[in-house]
């Protein structure tokens, strides 16, 4: 059985308003509910992934939800 944690996360899209490794666009592929923490992975180049605290995806400052353009 999911719990809300996952269902809000997995396969949520994130925008990093700064280039992680050459990309901004990010899907979460994984979530990793005892340890509070995302596995997302970049659209462009999938096999460029990392492990993300939920608070840290959450920080406006540095992620938007959903796909933006970033001028």
């Amino acid at each position: 059985m999911k719990n809300n944690l996952y269902d809000k996360y997995y396969a949520s899209k994130w925008t990093s308003k700064k280039k992680i490794n050459g990309w901004r666009h990010y899907e979460v592929r994984n979530v990793l509910i005892k340890k509070q923490s995302l596995e997302i992975f970049s659209v462009c180049d999938k096999k460029n992934s990392f492990i993300i605290k939920i608070s840290e995806i959450n920080n406006r400052e540095n992620w938007i939800p959903g796909w933006k353009e970033i001028v």
